[in-house]
């Protein structure tokens, strides 16, 4: 039921404290799912915990596909400056140059802006009335609803304030499609997953259970429920499903700015002073140490990849029940095991809250 790696010297130690704490806390938080840790590109931990399917007791393992849902985000916004690096996107040009659908939305919103959640459009699921009368949210469906979405009031002067919100990312994904020509399906896998090393990655917004992979469960009644995965807007912000080593690469764009013109990666890394999102990732301080990070988590699902560059010290949280705390408290727990504890301020972040349920 359990795969670990582990490792001589200190690391076995790290090794044999997260074992033990796993041990304790799916039993006492219900948790399943893989965990990986690395420092300096070295696998020092690497489990998988409880079952893809409980039913017929298939094991996670760490070829495991799970739903990454916002966690699909940082992937978006690479797609987006690879099209900056050509010229034919700009980043501080209003979206609806190259999204028509836009045109009514408030004439001071960026590119730049949406993908630093600070754009302040009106969202899908702002309240259960407008959400109710136009979900589900498919493809086919979602410039319609943008159309008529950015016709409601703006919840806040573009630039004032953050506002976590899909449309963000939906209208990357609209503009990836209408700048390239391709469907935001065949250019997120083919120009960017593939090519950054993530082959087994793919897009899939509309299957309610990942074909081969693991089933999300819920809470219910103190039972784990199968829960059929959230499609609704979703589409461009948190559709792609993969493994441990499809979430890796994002560590390895990073470390080694692939894809991207440095001037991309500048950009890409550099926090708005009002929402502390750089383009597709958080960008903050935690435990005293700069992180790039991104979380996902909607019905079934939580995941983290969390990235401290001046360590190269990465943690992947891929989790196939929906506790909203779990990726949290084993990220801070593989930090102590590793660094030691200490009580440095450290900035939490809330990625994927708000969804109506």
């Amino acid at each position: 039921m359990a795969m670990t790696i582990k490792l001589a010297g200190d690391f076995r130690m790290f090794a044999e404290k997260m074992d033990a704490f796993l041990e304790r806390y799916s039993k006492e938080n219900s948790f399943m799912g893989a965990v990986r840790v690395t420092v300096g590109g070295k696998i020092i931990y690497e489990r998988g915990i409880g079952y893809a399917d409980i039913e017929n007791k298939k094991e996670i393992n760490k070829d495991t596909l799970f739903t990454f849902y916002s966690m699909t985000k940082p992937f978006t916004a690479l797609g987006i400056m690879l099209l900056v690096d050509a010229g034919l996107v700009q980043l501080d040009a209003h979206p609806s140059l190259y999204v028509p659908e836009l045109a009514e939305l408030d004439p001071r919103v960026t590119v730049r802006m949406m993908l630093q959640h600070i754009s302040g459009a009106p969202d899908m699921e702002q309240d259960k009335e407008f959400a109710a009368l136009y979900a589900p949210g498919t493809p086919d469906r979602l410039r319609e609803h943008i159309r008529l979405v950015v016709k409601r009031p703006m919840l806040f002067a573009p630039g004032a304030e953050k506002f976590y919100a899909n449309i963000n990312y939906i209208t990357m994904a609209l503009i990836i499609e209408n700048v390239s020509g391709l469907s935001y399906k065949e250019y997120t896998e083919n120009r960017v997953l593939k090519p950054l090393g993530a082959p087994t990655a793919y897009v899939d917004c509309l299957s309610p259970f990942v074909p081969d992979g693991a089933i999300g469960y819920e809470l219910v009644d103190g039972v784990l429920t199968p829960a059929a995965r959230g499609l609704n807007w979703m589409y461009g912000a948190g559709d792609i499903v993969g493994t441990l080593d499809d979430a890796y690469v994002l560590n390895l764009a990073h470390k080694n700015r692939l894809l991207l013109s440095d001037a991309a990666w500048d950009e890409i890394e550099n926090a708005s002073s009002v929402s502390s999102m750089g383009l597709g990732n958080t960008i903050n301080v935690w435990h005293g140490k700069k992180r790039i990070a991104h979380n996902g988590g909607h019905y079934g699902f939580r995941t983290l990849h969390n990235y401290l560059p001046e360590y190269d010290f990465d943690v992947i949280i891929l989790s196939n029940v929906g506790l909203a705390t779990s990726r949290v408290d084993i990220a801070n727990f593989a930090h102590d095991a590793y660094f030691g504890a200490n009580d440095l301020l450290t900035e939490e972040y809330k990625m994927d809250g708000g969804y109506i349920k």
